[in-house]
């Protein structure tokens, strides 16, 4: 029986067989990096909590106050009776439908009114469309021409009885015998 011993593992890129001082220093690395990163945190923190707020530090952990308003600010601004928080869910409903119908009633009437305008405004093309046209053929010959006013004859005034004297010719006398 033959045996071999088996082949150191090689490093990539050089082919050269492994020592057990290259096997991984990476981890070396590491615990060195969590050290540090410890050490400059605690520094961090004891410089903090020993300065004072009022040179621009930040103040330690200490309790404070929720955000927002209380509820006795709010009852004090508003009043202190207590309403209900609950709603009719049948009178929403309710006021929902009818401001829906009332929408749509609104929008109706607005489409109607549209309709007549334009209806109004189509009848109101045509007339004056009748009238240019009219106008442009010259006289219409259907329209019959105006009547002359025909005024009654008049009578001729009595005129009154002639002078004697005025209607004898010269030289005739004027009573006759």
């Amino acid at each position: 029986m033959v045996s071999a011993t088996p082949q150191a593992p090689r490093s990539p890129g050089t082919g050269r067989p492994r020592t057990e001082g290259a096997k991984g220093p990476w981890w070396r690395w590491l615990v060195f990096g969590l050290c540090f990163s410890l050490g400059f945190g605690l520094t961090q923190r004891l410089s903090r909590m020993g300065s004072s707020p009022a040179k621009g530090g930040i103040p330690s952990f200490s309790a404070q106050d929720p955000p927002g308003t209380r509820l006795g600010e709010l009852q004090k601004r508003f009043g202190a009776e207590g309403h209900s928080l609950l709603g009719n869910l049948e009178r929403l409903a309710e006021e929902r439908l009818q401001e829906r119908q009332s929408q749509e009633e609104e929008s109706r009437k607005a489409a109607q009114e549209q309709r007549d305008q334009e209806r109004q405004d189509a009848a109101r093309r045509e007339a004056d469309r009748a009238r240019l046209e009219a106008l442009n053929n010259g006289p219409d010959p259907a329209v019959p021409t105006p009547e002359p006013i025909l005024l009654p004859p008049q009578e001729p005034a009595p005129s009154p009885a002639p002078d004697p004297a005025a209607t004898t010719p010269p030289g005739a006398a004027a009573n006759p015998p």
